[in-house]
């Protein structure tokens, strides 16, 4: 009875070195560094069995975690050549994550390439790069091309405002209306927003190769500016009261007597002349059948009156004339005045000249006649 749960214990002690001896080779398949097992502790017969150490699923007594790692790995290449790149980088990930290695980096960059993840796609690449092994040295060139390519692409921003329609500059540069897509180079940049009746603003954005950032700002209304109101003096200068307007006066009735009256004495002078006329051509005619020297002179004297008539009569008629067309002149008219000129120099008021014509009678021995006296 002793014997058989001795080989019973013997083999207990067995199956538990063989267990901690695998769980050694998983972490060091595993890259974690490998602790020492503990020396088995002495069993009494009384004591029982230690359960074994449960194993990984998949894994073997020959290493698990390389198992792991290689299946993940085929399984990712078959679901790569699939164009499956969404479903192929879990795999190479968790592939990787057992054992990092180029090939599985290589694999995980081109996922992510084909997938537009440029950053992780350049990180990626390096970390192949920075181990290429040797049988993969024209890959290791074709990939540092590709990250000069990557490097290189113009990264996209989309650029909105609220409301809509601000005109948008990129670096200085007009680069359209909000909403817009523009492309730029990797780098920082300055986003301005300017739009009639808001406060322009201004949005930094660093971009990278190939990515896709989203610019939104919100505009402020700018406030409604009143005008400033005149400053208002403390005591403010009376009004200066303003000069008094005298009416004009209205002008005097134009008498018309002095017309009427030589009218009149210019009528009679012409009754005078025409009757003295006749009576000087009675005796040119008595003069003409008899001529004697006292019908000549009586003649010549009647002719000399109705001459001198007819020159009162002329006269008088123009005088007539004269007043009954004109007026009367009206009283002095004080100098008009005239606000000072803007250069401070006294504005003089020029008098305009007057002139009157008087009419007059002319009487010689021989005849008659009226002239006109004009006086300025």
């Amino acid at each position: 009875m002793r014997q058989a749960i001795g080989r019973k214990l013997t083999m207990g002690a067995a199956v538990a070195v063989l267990v901690l001896g695998a769980n050694a080779q998983n972490a060091a398949a595993q890259g974690k560094p490998t602790t020492p097992a503990k020396p088995p502790t002495p069993v009494t017969s009384a004591a029982p069995a230690k359960p074994a150490t449960p194993v990984k699923p998949g894994a073997t007594a020959a290493g698990g975690g390389a198992a792991d790692a290689k299946a993940h790995y085929q399984a990712g290449e078959a679901k790569f050549k699939a164009n499956d790149y969404a479903g192929a980088l879990p795999e190479f990930q968790a592939a990787d994550a057992f054992k990092s290695t180029p090939q599985s980096q290589r694999y995980i960059g081109m996922c992510q390439d084909n997938l537009g993840h440029y950053t992780d796609a350049v990180a990626a690449y390096n970390n192949f790069l920075a181990a290429v092994p040797p049988k993969m040295v024209k890959e290791g060139d074709d990939l540092k091309k590709r990250v000069d390519t990557i490097k290189a692409m113009p990264g996209k921003l989309h650029v909105d405002s609220t409301p809509p329609g601000a005109t948008v500059t990129i670096d200085g540069k007009p680069s359209g209306v909000a909403p817009t897509d523009v492309d730029v180079p990797p780098g920082k940049h300055t986003i301005h927003f300017d739009l009639a009746g808001y406060v322009a603003s201004d949005k930094d954005a660093d971009v990278t190769f190939g990515g896709k950032q989203d610019v939104k700002v919100e505009l402020t209304a700018k406030p409604v500016e009143t005008p400033p109101f005149p400053p208002i003096a403390a005591n403010p200068p009376a009004p200066t009261p303003a000069a008094p307007v005298t009416p004009p006066e209205p002008p005097k009735a134009h008498s018309m007597v002095p017309a009427i009256v030589t009218g009149s004495l210019a009528v009679v002078a012409a009754g005078v002349g025409a009757v003295f006329g006749i009576l000087a051509l009675g005796d040119k005619s008595t003069y003409d059948t008899t001529p004697t020297a006292g019908t000549a002179d009586s003649g010549e004297n009647k002719a000399l009156i109705a001459d001198m008539a007819f020159g009162v009569a002329i006269t008088l008629g123009v005088t007539s004339a004269v007043l009954f067309f004109s007026k009367d002149d009206d009283a002095p008219k004080p100098a008009a005045s005239f606000p000072p000129s803007p250069d401070k120099r006294p504005v003089v008021a020029h008098k305009v000249k007057s002139f009157s014509i008087t009419p007059a009678p002319i009487v010689s021995p021989h005849g008659g006649g009226v002239g006109a006296l004009l006086r300025f």
